[in-house]
């Protein structure tokens, strides 16, 4: 069972259609929806119950997005998102095009020994675009380093 499977049965639970008929819009038999369903408390029930459980539990961020477990709440710091670390990094490379980077602390800088720009993650004072024009700075001042480089243009 994939994620866009689940997302499939929690979305066709939350309309109240059985296990039968969501097994033939998924392709997964009817046994396996039913074991998914049981495991998740909200999507267990029958028409108008089910929507107002399915509507109540996937919105109150109680669930890891992933595996829709439900998440222990803690009593101080930031509220969890997700289960584990293995589910949030599954969930961050399926969902990458849902994390905006433009808003991010992406920084456009020039490299110190090679002149060529870079980019730079949450550090602006970053001087030099790779290890190697920071060795050849540091070591072999007056020449050039002309290896290209992954991080630079």
């Amino acid at each position: 069972m994939d994620e866009s499977q689940r997302k499939q049965i929690w979305k066709m639970r939350a309309e109240g259609l059985g296990y039968g008929l969501i097994g033939k819009a998924t392709g997964l038999s009817r046994d396996s929806v039913k074991k998914y369903c049981k495991r998740n408390p909200a999507l267990l029930g029958h028409g108008a119950a089910t929507k107002q459980m399915a509507k109540a539990d996937q919105n109150d961020g109680l669930r890891c997005p992933q595996c829709y477990q439900l998440l222990s709440i803690q009593k101080t710091g930031r509220p969890k998102k997700f289960c584990s670390d293995k589910c949030r990094k599954v969930w961050w490379t399926t969902h990458s095009d849902e994390h905006d980077k433009s808003k991010t602390a992406y920084e456009d800088l020039t490299c110190q020994q090679c002149g060529r720009l870079f980019l730079s993650y949450a550090n602006p004072n970053r001087k030099y675009c790779s290890h190697s024009c920071y060795i050849q700075s540091r070591f072999y001042k007056g020449e050039t380093n002309d290896k290209s480089t992954n991080n630079g243009n």
